[in-house]
């Protein structure tokens, strides 16, 4: 059990709560009628994705109405408690599908935030996931081997065009990555321009035998 999973039971045990998706009464931070309608529909297909080079990419679900609210709950009102739930679906996704596709994964890396945005938040919320998934697989985590160098705005209403411009030269490789297997994780894809700069950002000088693109959601 991860340490925001100990906290979170903690919280449940001495707090009455509802559920957040539903509202009704609910021992835990959804209920598991929630929980099993949301675990019902992972996604469990191995699918490609075009950035500098073809990619094995895995994702736990669509962008659906829970999993939007769950992740800007997360991201915006910085509400930790739901990352366990994150821990929850990716245990279901990872021992009914993943691991048979991942089996030799070795170290895992995050598309980093700006040291000014995650002063602001207090956190990167794709690392914590991150860092829970490397617990949970016992792999080994890059976080510290790279960083993002240049500030960017917020690229939710840019076009792909200029995604790809503003997120040019933000990632800067600190230290190698050695790795047989890597998984590039991030908690949401869209144009894929952000984890396109970022793959050839840690490439370049690394020793990395295979990458394959994890994300919590896709969004499209």
């Amino acid at each position: 059990m991860s340490f925001l999973s100990f906290v979170s039971s903690l919280v449940q045990k001495f707090t009455k709560q509802n559920c957040l998706l539903c509202h009704q009464s609910s021992d835990e931070v959804i209920c598991n009628y929630c929980f099993d309608d949301m675990a019902s529909n992972l996604h469990l297909t191995k699918e490609q994705v075009e950035l500098d080079v073809e990619y094995d990419y895995f994702y736990l679900s669509s962008y659906s109405i829970e999993m939007k609210f769950l992740l800007q709950k997360l991201k915006f009102s910085k509400d930790l408690l739901i990352v366990p739930i994150f821990e929850k679906l990716f245990d279901k996704w990872w021992g009914s599908f993943a691991n048979k596709h991942l089996v030799d994964v070795d170290a895992i890396a995050v598309v980093p935030s700006h040291r000014l945005r995650y002063l602001y938040r207090g956190f990167n919320q794709a690392e914590v996931i991150a860092q829970s998934i490397a617990d949970k697989i016992s792999i080994t985590t890059t976080f510290e081997h790279y960083k993002r160098s240049k500030y960017t705005k917020p690229q939710s209403k840019s076009s792909k065009a200029q995604r790809a411009e503003q997120i040019s030269g933000v990632f800067e490789l600190t230290k190698p990555i050695t790795a047989k297997h890597l998984i590039v994780f991030d908690d949401v894809l869209t144009t894929g321009s952000t984890l396109k700069e970022f793959i050839a950002t840690i490439k370049e000088g690394s020793k990395i035998e295979k990458i394959s693109v994890v994300t919590l959601v896709r969004v499209g």
